[in-house]
């Protein structure tokens, strides 16, 4: 098991930060390593709203909500040869909102063996996306 923690201020309100990051098909805005992500759960996003989701280092994996806080905090869990939970936690600042992300990664079968060199790409990848999230949401035409 891994963990990886980022934080990082948005210039936004909570409620518009919260609800652009809980729905995951926004990843495909902000993270140029996801190929495709697809909700396939009827209704809003909420507990137990699932994903289909691929990214480039991944199989094809369903990712799903555990938890929905609106606008403090959601988690996601997937499966796969890297299982994850992403715990996302907001809270207002003077200047908008800031975003708490921690990554918690366990691997299964071979993926434990390169998982060490992994987690180092991996530890750069998020703390970029997390910059990469803020761009989206300050950019002034969104």
């Amino acid at each position: 098991m891994a963990v990886i923690e980022n934080s990082v201020e948005i210039a936004r309100p909570i409620d518009e930060v919260f609800d652009f990051a809980a729905d995951m098909r926004n990843e495909l805005k902000w993270n140029p390593d996801v190929e495709s992500m697809v909700m396939i759960t009827d209704g809003p996003v909420g507990v137990g709203t699932r994903f289909q989701a691929k990214w480039h280092t991944s199989p094809s994996v369903v990712t799903e909500c555990t938890s929905f806080d609106r606008p403090v905090g959601f988690s996601y869990h997937n499966g796969g040869p890297i299982e994850v939970d992403l715990t996302i936690s907001l809270r207002p600042t003077a200047s908008g909102t800031l975003l708490n992300s921690r990554f918690d990664a366990r691997p299964h079968g071979f993926f434990r063996l390169i998982f060490p060199i992994f987690l180092i790409i991996l530890g750069r990848q998020e703390k970029a996306n997390m910059l990469n999230v803020k761009r989206f949401l300050e950019a002034p035409a969104r």
